[in-house]
């Protein structure tokens, strides 16, 4: 692909300039020898960049080699490249390549064992942790029933009323609503204690040491009750407790009545004992009888101090710490039930993880066995590799052909859709600010150079390409992309094209050719013909081409323009010299100086 470099800065030789209208003209006899000299013009400048490059198609069906086997695999049989693939093609799944799959069968034979040892360990996994939720769920609910039990005795025994005031002045749950809203706080309070790394290597998490759900927090609140006021001012609710003790009192003052009435008979047996009415003896046996009386009396006040002082105290005390101890044994076996739980279910995740891993690893080389066998998808014209192959990529690849050893991920068959075309040109740096995307641009076939296309520029490299330096360190050019609107029937990919991207249109400029145009000292000048002579004239210069150059200032219409540096011109001279028009004059002039 040929460069066409512009430098401003520098001395510009276009290869058009035979085809300029040239004029020579001539002081001496020596006329043959006159300088080129062009015409300068006013007119419409279009500012363009002509680049070579290939025609490819915009989209592709690119159709790879997506067996993953180290060795590579052999293409067994392929379409003929060129082959066009028509609509009934597609629908009768014309067979377009088949690779090997021997490898690849081996390697699923291989994987099937480790596939099903997988999937029964999955299987038991899942099986395993359906078990410990159920049997933990079990636990729980037993415990939670045994808590429920312990309030209930000991509200049996204190009474529903006496139980709520002592458990809640002791900040503990007093009801069912109180002991599930318990319940969940300790399950929170577990769950944020627990830590995923000990879980893993099956340690319970601890809860924090201040949280009031631990199990060794405190001592047991029940020793702290003074379960003494309760019995006054009937306090003590309807439960066992208060039962026993109107029992006890009831007993007791029976007794005292039956002391009473004992007494009674015993004054009266006494009188008639005076009297001689009754015998000694009678009177003994009434005397015992108050005896036993009295000793009942003392019984019966003695079991009541002993119940109220003792045994109610001890009783209540007991069924509390009972529910404490409840309350403790259900924080333990959430928090066993959680941490079993936990365990099955890290396990569980694991097998399915694995399970998971090894399923997607089966159906990926059941995936690689079905692409095998490559079969038309869309309509189109064959061709063998990528769509973007270049010399490198043809250098890691092995040509396409039947008995070739494909490498992973190498492109076999690419099918072009014709309908969008574009040209690959490489801007040289030189070029690259000019251009942007959406400019308009001429495109012509080198097949068919009397026939000229339309297109516009759709993509423009940031960075210049490394591979076209690779060999050549000093060229710097920019991938880009210019896109053929209406492609005709006649353009292929792989065509090579001309492009013309159209940067600017001056209108009514002043213009010559760019080799009119010399530099030195930063400082632009073309030799303007004046008589017979060359004189340096400096000028402003614009925007440019290939072949022309606008002139801002410094020259007009009509004038005429060296197109080479005269002969005799001396660039140490800073003045604006002036040398003859051609170059017997100067040989003239160098003679009479030396004279």
């Amino acid at each position: 692909m040929s460069k066409k470099p512009i430098l401003i800065t520098g001395l510009i030789i276009a290869a058009v300039a035979a085809a300029i209208a040239v004029k020579g003209t001539s002081s001496g006899a020596k006329g043959d020898t006159a300088l080129p000299e062009f015409e300068v013009k006013r007119g419409d400048l279009v500012i363009d960049v002509l680049e070579g490059g290939n025609i490819h198609a915009l989209q592709s069906l690119e159709i790879k080699n997506e067996v993953k086997i180290n060795a590579g695999t052999k293409v067994l049989e392929i379409v003929d490249e060129g082959y066009q693939i028509t609509p009934e093609d597609v629908q009768n799944r014309m067979v377009l390549a088949r690779l090997d799959p021997s490898g690849i069968e081996e390697m699923i034979v291989d994987h099937d064992v480790e596939f099903q040892q997988t999937e029964a360990a999955y299987a038991e996994a899942k099986q395993n942790l359906e078990i410990e939720e159920s049997e933990s769920l079990s636990e729980v609910k037993l415990t939670r029933q045994v808590l429920r039990f312990a309030l209930l005795d000991f509200q049996k025994f204190v009474g529903e009323k006496a139980a709520s005031e002592v458990l809640q002045s002791l900040t503990l749950p007093y009801d069912v609503d109180s002991i599930a809203g318990y319940e969940k706080d300790a399950t929170d309070e577990i769950l944020k204690s627990f830590d995923a790394q000990k879980l893993m290597t099956e340690n319970e998490g601890d809860p924090t040491e201040d949280s009031r759900f631990h199990a060794g927090a405190s001592e047991s609140q029940a020793s702290t009750v003074d379960f003494a006021i309760l019995l006054e001012k009937d306090r003590l609710g309807e439960g066992e407790a208060e039962q026993t003790m109107r029992r006890l009192k009831d007993e007791a003052l029976v007794a005292k009545s039956e002391l009473a009435v004992v007494t009674e008979s015993v004054e009266g047996a006494k009188r008639l004992h005076e009297r001689e009415f009754i015998t000694k003896q009678t009177l003994e046996n009434e005397m015992v009888g108050l005896e036993k009386a009295k000793l009942s009396v003392q019984t019966k006040e003695t079991e009541l101090g002993l119940f109220r002082d003792y045994e109610f105290p001890k009783e209540a005390e007991k069924m509390l710490s009972n529910f404490e101890e409840a309350l403790l044994e259900l924080i333990r076996e959430k928090r066993e039930a959680i941490a079993t739980v936990a365990r099955a279910e890290a396990k569980f995740r694991s097998a399915k993880r694995r399970y998971e891993l090894e399923l997607k690893k089966r159906e990926d080389l059941q995936n690689q066995l079905e692409s095998c066998t490559i079969y038309a998808e869309k309509p189109g014209l064959v061709a063998y590799g990528g769509a973007n192959d270049n010399y490198y990529t043809s250098r890691y690849y092995e040509a396409i052909s039947e008995g070739a050893t494909l490498k992973l991920g190498q492109p076999i068959i690419t099918i072009p859709d014709m309908s969008r075309l574009g040209v690959d040109v490489d801007i040289h740096e030189s070029h690259i600010k000019k251009i942007e995307l959406g400019q308009n641009a001429v495109i012509t076939a080198d097949a068919e150079p009397d026939k000229s296309l339309e297109g516009r520029v759709t993509k423009v490299a940031v960075l210049p390409d490394s591979n076209a330096s690779r060999y050549n360190p000093s060229l710097k050019v920019y991938p880009s992309t210019v896109e053929i609107e209406n492609a005709q029937d006649f353009l292929k990919p792989g065509m090579t094209a001309k492009v013309r991207i159209i940067v600017d249109e001056l209108k009514d400029v002043i213009y010559i050719p760019v080799q009119a145009v010399f530099v030195e000292k930063d400082q632009q000048f073309v030799f303007l013909k004046d008589g017979g002579t060359y004189r340096r004239q400096e000028v402003t210069v614009g925007n440019y081409n290939d072949e022309f150059i606008e002139v801002v200032e410094g020259v007009s219409e009509g004038d005429h323009v060296a197109l080479r540096m005269p002969d005799g011109y001396d660039p140490l001279n800073e003045s604006d010299e002036i040398v003859p028009a051609n170059v017997a004059e100067a040989e003239d002039s160098k003679s009479d100086k030396d004279a």
